[in-house]
């Protein structure tokens, strides 16, 4: 079964969207901020992120940023629903996600997510020397703990 993590700060957005993938066969584990989704990420290892861009604490750019600079997120594939203008949300993307508008149809999220997961590298732990995280303060525990300073 294909892990999914939601990450929106609209409980009634995370409640719809987690059902309806769920129904569709995908283990859903939703979050509220960016700072805890990227807490639980390394353990849950998702086959595919699904995150808004506007969110309190750490918002969307940030989770992005935090998991392409670190070794175990890098490929993680990233699904961004947001309903900002198009031009901002391209920006903050940057290249490094797939792109859709809220409100987005339940098909076309439904159609994008397939092909997102089936496209999904299998995740596996990087070789020793290849960019693998160091001890316990890892890439990931640094860029939460700066955040954190910072949010404090």
């Amino acid at each position: 079964m294909k892990k999914i993590l939601l990450v929106d700060d609209q409980p009634t957005l995370v409640a719809l969207m987690s059902e309806f993938l769920s129904s569709e066969g995908y283990d859903v584990t939703t979050h509220t901020d960016g700072l805890t989704a990227l807490q639980q990420m390394i353990d849950l290892r998702p086959d595919l992120v699904i995150t808004d861009l506007s969110m309190p604490g750490m918002d969307g750019r940030a989770l992005l940023t935090a998991m392409r600079e670190n070794a175990y997120l890098h490929e993680t594939p990233v699904l961004v629903l947001s309903g900002r203008p198009e031009h901002e949300i391209m920006e903050a993307c940057e290249g490094r996600a797939v792109l859709m508008r809220k409100p987005a149809s339940p098909d076309d999220v439904l159609e994008t997510v397939r092909r997102l997961t089936r496209e999904a590298k299998p995740q596996t732990r990087p070789r020793a020397g290849a960019g693998a995280l160091p001890g316990p303060m890892s890439h990931l525990g640094a860029a939460v703990q700066t955040h954190a300073a910072h949010a404090a």
